[in-house]
């Protein structure tokens, strides 16, 4: 279902009823239960009808009469053995189209390229995950067999009122069959009239929840910035106003809900039939047990369906839901991935053709991160990329792990379009150190080795030795089993970095790319690392964001990007001859001084 969602446009009705059709052996059973069930439901009305005739034809309890108390005692026990069955199943129906939902969202998800997730909110994706697809099961699940029952029930009812419509002697109309052949529509058009009026309640109510959900785990995610700067009451009062809003919602459908007309329509239907057949009765024409058996048969209707347009109203309630889950669905990616991955020599020059890129969410749609980029890294060397905030070094390293497409231009490896690769075999081949270090709730070893699962404890360690993450490891309380915080909030910015690197370098990449890596490094584990860092990068490509001296110094090619532009490309001894915007940038990192002083400058840019 996943290629369907991401290729069609899927609509809510075939998201709604698509999970079901996985299951046609428990929806074909469920359905035939829940009628059996209704049956065996409105036969003791019919039962009681035979019985009291028995007994006012007879005058005494004769065996006929006992047969069927007996069948009436007989059918309500077997109607409750399979109204058990009959939820249990629709039950488990519902939570497997629930556990599916979900496993297919967050499949689609993981599918997406990042441009999805800068447009669409997480919080709203966890709404959706969570609130919505439950609300979507919730309709499914009791308005489903409710329904068929329902459907069942109308039916069953309406075919006895005929049986019993022919008994009635010198009656022109068969008043019981019209009572149910007028009755039924009419209520069935109010209780929808009805489901309609609370439908907009419902959707308001709905985006709502998905607020307060924002809310929360807005609070919840950045607590320490909340108590930082002493907000909990602005937050407590943003909290209670949506609160509010939504309680005003639940109450208005509430109101609407007293004034509850379906009912009164199927009320009206008892009373008309009760009038009828008490004249018939009196008159002769009408048996006291048929009579009693339409009076129960109605009952037994009312009892049934006074609850219909709830579910109706619940059913399209489950619609909104997944109109909110289909939107989602049905975004469509602008990175395509090819239907044959291209095989790539990784050791090749990664080259730039007038490459420039935008995000997709910037408000005026003409600001590039990048623009018109050309450039050439030649394969295995040391590249250092540097340039002020917003220059587009964090964009470039996104572009060669193959989370964004260019806009235009075209990034090769030795021949190959990246554009050609699958998404996979790329992040297989690139490794990447972020910036904004992420570690997952889980133990060290498992955050190391969480892009090579199989790694051995011998693979783990060693990559933690090359990155001198090692020693602090062996130090926590349960060495590599000991659990890494949320985000990693148990570790030192340092800590992290180490990790980060760590699990970057067992996955053995031909390029490795790192964002800042030893920004929260000190110097004397920086110095350590370097050395183990220079075993690790030797005879592959590598390009470090720094702000650092001494790794522009031992880079074999820089990059000064500004504004999204190349400035300058070449070796430190190059542009600290030929270029200005380097100078100035290289004079400004600690212990630059006494270089440039020794430097001999030439010409400048």
């Amino acid at each position: 279902m996943i290629e369907e969602a991401k290729k069609n446009q899927i609509t809510p009705l075939r998201y709604l009823f698509g999970g079901l059709s996985k299951h046609p052996g428990a929806i074909f059973v469920a359905v035939i239960l829940s009628t059996l069930s209704t049956v065996l439901l409105t036969l003791p009305s019919v039962l009681l009808g035979l019985a009291v005739d028995e007994l006012e034809a007879e005058g005494a309890v004769t065996s006929l009469l006992v047969t069927y108390v007996w069948m009436i005692v007989v059918s309500i026990l077997v109607y409750m053995v399979l109204f058990f069955i009959v939820n249990y199943v629709w039950a488990v129906v519902g939570h497997r189209w629930e556990r599916d939902a979900r496993q297919e969202f967050i499949e689609i998800l993981q599918e997406n390229s990042m441009t999805f997730h800068d447009e669409v909110d997480s919080k709203r994706l966890l709404s959706v995950a969570m609130q919505d697809i439950f609300w979507i099961r919730f309709s499914l699940n009791p308005a489903l067999p409710d329904i068929v029952s329902a459907i069942a029930s109308f039916g069953v009812t309406g075919f006895f009122l005929a049986m019993i419509d022919m008994e009635v002697a010198g009656s022109p109309l068969p008043i019981f069959s019209l009572i149910i052949l007028i009755g039924t529509p009419v209520y069935l058009i109010s209780a929808y009239s009805f489901a309609n009026r609370i439908e907009s309640i419902r959707r308001v109510r709905s985006e709502t929840m998905e607020e307060i959900t924002s809310i929360s785990q807005g609070v919840f995610s950045g607590i320490e910035v909340v108590r930082a700067f002493g907000s909990e009451e602005r937050e407590k009062e943003k909290f209670r106003t949506t609160a509010e809003k939504y309680e005003k919602m639940v109450t208005r459908e509430g109101r609407l809900s007293a004034f509850y007309i379906p009912a009164v329509i199927l009320i009206a239907m008892t009373t008309i039939a009760f009038l009828y057949g008490g004249v018939a009765v009196a008159d002769s024409v009408l048996s006291k047990g048929s009579f009693v058996t339409v009076l129960t048969l109605l009952i037994s209707l009312t009892g049934l369906n006074f609850h219909l347009p709830n579910v109706l109203l619940s059913l399209r309630g489950g619609m909104i839901n997944a109109e909110r889950v289909v939107k989602i669905l049905n975004w469509q990616d602008p990175m395509i991935e090819p239907e044959i991955s291209s095989k790539v020599d990784w050791t090749s020059d990664i080259i730039f053709n007038d490459v420039s890129f935008r995000y997709s969410n910037n408000e005026n749609g003409d600001h590039y991160a990048l623009r018109n980029l050309s450039m050439t890294i030649p394969s295995g060397s040391r590249v250092a990329l540097i340039g002020g905030p917003g220059s587009g070094k964090s964009t470039l390293l996104k572009l060669l792990m193959r989370l964004y497409d260019p806009t235009e231009g075209t990034i090769e490896i030795g021949d190959i379009v990246l554009k050609s690769v699958a998404t996979k075999d790329v992040r297989n081949a690139v490794g990447n150190v972020e910036q904004d270090i992420f570690l997952f709730r889980m133990s060290v070893r498992e955050n190391i080795a969480f892009g090579h699962p199989d790694a051995s404890d011998e693979e783990v360690e060693t990559a933690a030795k090359r990155s001198q993450a090692h020693d602090f490891i062996m130090d926590l309380p349960n060495g590599y089993d000991s659990m890494v915080g949320e985000r990693g909030t148990t570790l030192s910015g340092g800590q992290r970095q180490r990790l980060a690197i760590a699990r970057a370098l067992i996955q053995d990449p031909k390029i490795l790319l790192l964002d800042d890596a030893v920004s929260a490094i000190d110097a004397k584990t920086e110095f350590e690392m370097r050395r183990a860092l220079d075993e690790a990068l030797r005879g592959r490509t590598s390009i470090t964001v720094t702000q650092r001296l001494r790794t522009l110094i031992e880079s074999d090619l820089v990059i000064i990007l500004d504004k999204g532009r190349l400035i300058a490309m070449g070796s430190h001894d190059e542009l600290i001859q030929t270029s200005r915007e380097y100078r100035r940038i290289f004079s400004r990192l600690p212990g630059a001084d006494p270089i440039l002083k020794s430097a001999a400058i030439g010409g400048t840019q």
